[in-house]
């Protein structure tokens, strides 16, 4: 899905202004419902009250009057929302954000509660239930639904909104998108503890893919503290865990092996990626493949590593045969995609096919990905495949198109706070 940066910092200094939180959904199910109906504010409003009093109805700048609302609830036949139970919609966010912080049983069951409900409520708690269970194709037509409701949340529905926002975005690989739309947040002071957590641990997991080394510096030690303040220790060691693996830049892999024979709790696999990883930074492809052949062919993370580095030893028989088994593997990201498609072109040897893609798809207007390794690869990839052909001009305007991309995610963004 795209997030629509400009549009929801708009959604929100609307909020802003007119700071009037729904408590009932009744002006938003009233404009859902309309709008399913394919009817226009008009049509709606007609032998019932003013087009300018239903408008404002359906943004909740006013309250309901008591001698409009029947006709109203019968003309869009919502006669069962003012029967919903507040309290237990508030238990329901409880129990969702809960669940972000610690496992605990399925929510599946909230979600037949709210049967077909078409308002606000309904759909945040869908679009909460749904990102838990990484079902983010269900979540983002969710998001979409609520997004022009934006106004009308509270500051712990809005922040838990943006929190499956870029949950969406963070698995989707677009982490520049997903950082921002965790700036948009209401001061913390503003909003329950747990989400306060949840912004910070997302904050710190894109910043940790895409190098945002002042950010990182300035969060982690902050994250920690409060995570042993409120004994979240599951928290804690994944944090570390990820820490360690953003240490594997700059720091020698024994030195990564010497920290991770320290932490009893981190699993094979992970040590195995973190490991990967830490040879991969120090430009020792060799020793990448042995960490990553046992699997790449389950994990997409594994499988970039792999393919890259089997690129970097020019082994074109491996690469070919392993990009035949990507034939019969599914749930790849879209990243692994991107490499997978550059490695095809590439070894076609289909001079005038591969020049053709490099123009289109590497120098052309698509956006490709926020992961920085992948970004630093394709630009240097690209750059020697269009010298090697002699296209001097092209091979300059890759540095031109990629440098601003790679510091832009490496810059350090000042938090911006939607309740200044």
């Amino acid at each position: 899905m795209n997030a629509n940066i400009l549009q929801i910092h708009k959604q929100i200094n609307k909020r802003k202004e007119q700071k009037l939180y729904e408590i009932k959904p009744v002006g938003s199910a009233i404009k859902f419902k309309r709008k399913e109906m394919n009817m226009t504010l008009e049509e709606g409003a007609e032998g019932i009250c003013s087009v300018s009093y239903l408008s404002k109805l359906e943004n909740n700048l006013i309250h309901p009057g008591i001698q409009f609302i029947d006709l109203l609830m019968d003309r869009f036949n919502l006669t069962d929302t003012f029967n919903n139970d507040y309290n237990l919609y508030v238990s329901h966010i409880d129990l969702i954000i809960d669940s972000m912080i610690s496992v605990t049983d399925s929510l599946d069951n909230i979600i037949l509660e709210y049967g077909t409900r078409k308002d606000y409520q309904a759909f945040l708690i869908r679009l909460g239930v749904y990102t838990i269970n990484m079902e983010f194709e269900k979540a983002g037509l969710q998001y979409n639904e609520l997004r022009t409701s934006i106004p009308n949340l509270n500051d712990n529905e809005l922040s838990l909104l943006l929190i499956c926002l870029s949950e969406m975005l963070y698995h989707q690989n677009q982490y520049s998108d997903a950082y921002k739309v965790l700036l948009c947040a209401p001061p913390a002071a503003k909003i329950d503890s747990r989400l306060v957590l949840l912004l910070m641990k997302n904050r710190l997991l894109n910043a940790f893919r895409m190098h945002k080394v002042a950010d990182i510096l300035s969060l982690y030690s902050e994250y920690v503290n409060q995570l042993i303040d409120y004994q979240y220790y599951h928290f804690l060691q994944d944090i570390k865990n990820k820490y360690v693996l953003f240490q594997s830049i700059y720091q020698e892999p024994y030195e990564i092996k010497r920290k991770l024979s320290k932490m009893k709790q981190i699993s094979k696999y992970d040590k195995s990626y973190t490991l990967a990883q830490a040879h991969f930074n120090h430009q020792q492809y060799d020793e990448v493949i042995k960490y990553t052949t046992q699997h790449y062919k389950k994990c997409s993370r594994f499988l970039i590593l792999h393919l890259i580095s089997l690129d970097y030893l020019s082994q074109e028989n491996q690469i070919n045969q392993v990009l035949e088994e990507t034939n019969q593997m599914t749930n790849l990201c879209q990243t692994v995609k991107l490499i997978i498609t550059h490695l095809r072109h590439k070894y076609s040897r289909d001079k005038t096919k591969l020049l053709n893609y490099l123009r289109r798809e590497i120098l052309g207007i698509k956006a490709l990905t926020d992961d920085y390794q992948v970004l630093d690869y394709l630009m240097f990839d690209t750059q020697h495949l269009f010298s090697e052909y002699q296209h001097y001009k092209e091979a300059v305007q890759v540095t031109k198109k990629f440098l601003p991309k790679l510091k832009m995610l490496k810059r350090t963004e000042q938090g911006r706070n939607s309740e200044d």
